[in-house]
């Protein structure tokens, strides 16, 4: 059955994704025509950094899409197909097409790469060699950025219809969502801040080869994690991933009660 979803989804969004490729190829030849113009190759590079950053919505958005085209139908309400695998579907789709964006994209970085002549001030090629260590953290990133954003909106959107059962509600959903995604946050933002969860986070580590003097922190999923000395926290990406894990099963299960949208 789950195949049978995956090529029903694969073909609601096949248009959109080529109009996206080709939006990627046209966005990269009016950035290296800009570049080629001042004879400053390097200035592709900040449409080459727009477009990776398009990635962070991109994902969410083709699951919106696939989401909007079931909604109009209500298909889940007379198949047999679970909540979970409609949305596995929904997402496993959307990740192709996102990860097939972002593979051309890096090609395209890759090629830029090759062309542009190393700069001082120009950190992405130190020593005259690619930044693949760099690329790995960004692709990773970007992808968990559009993991928490798609989960995220499946679980609100799942519980916005969800409360139609209830006319009380209805007309204070918005209001409902935005205070219960508020408190969430920032509940999980003050835990991450306290002295014995950071401690907690700090017994788990791994080393991943950059220098001393580079670190950072970073927040994702709602866990801020540090790279520092070469070193990356695992506890936190850990716990976002199973947070992650509940949402989605939370609005699976939204679905399973037959959710009328």
């Amino acid at each position: 059955m789950l195949k049978g979803l995956l090529k029903k989804d694969f073909w609601l969004i096949k248009t959109y994704m080529l109009v996206w490729l080709c939006a990627v190829v046209v966005i990269y030849a009016a950035g290296a025509g800009f570049a080629s113009y001042h004879d400053q190759f390097h200035l592709v590079f900040p449409f080459l950094m727009m477009l990776y950053m398009g990635h962070i919505v991109m994902l969410p958005t083709a699951a919106w899409i696939l989401l909007k085209a079931e909604e109009k139908g209500q298909y889940w309400l007379h198949g047999t197909a679970g909540g979970k695998k409609l949305l596995l579907s929904k997402m496993m789709i959307s990740f192709f097409v996102t990860m097939t964006s972002l593979f051309v994209t890096n090609v395209l970085m890759l090629i830029s790469l090759m062309i542009s002549v190393p700069l001082p001030y120009f950190p992405l090629m130190e020593n005259g060699s690619f930044p693949f260590f760099e690329g790995v953290l960004l692709n990773g990133g970007i992808t968990l950025g559009a993991f928490y954003f798609t989960l995220w909106g499946l679980f609100l959107w799942a519980f916005y219809h969800s409360l139609t059962k209830y006319p009380v509600l209805k007309k204070i959903r918005w209001v409902i969502i935005i205070a219960m995604y508020l408190i969430i946050q920032t509940v999980i933002a003050r835990i991450t801040e306290w002295k014995m969860v950071q401690s907690f986070f700090n017994q788990w580590t791994i080393q991943v080869g950059l220098p001393e003097s580079k670190f950072e922190t970073y927040n994702a999923m709602s866990f801020s994690f540090t790279m520092t000395g070469g070193e990356i926290q695992v506890w936190p990406i850990v716990l976002g991933a199973i947070y992650l894990l509940i949402l989605f099963l939370a609005a699976g299960w939204l679905l399973d009660r037959k959710v009328e949208v």
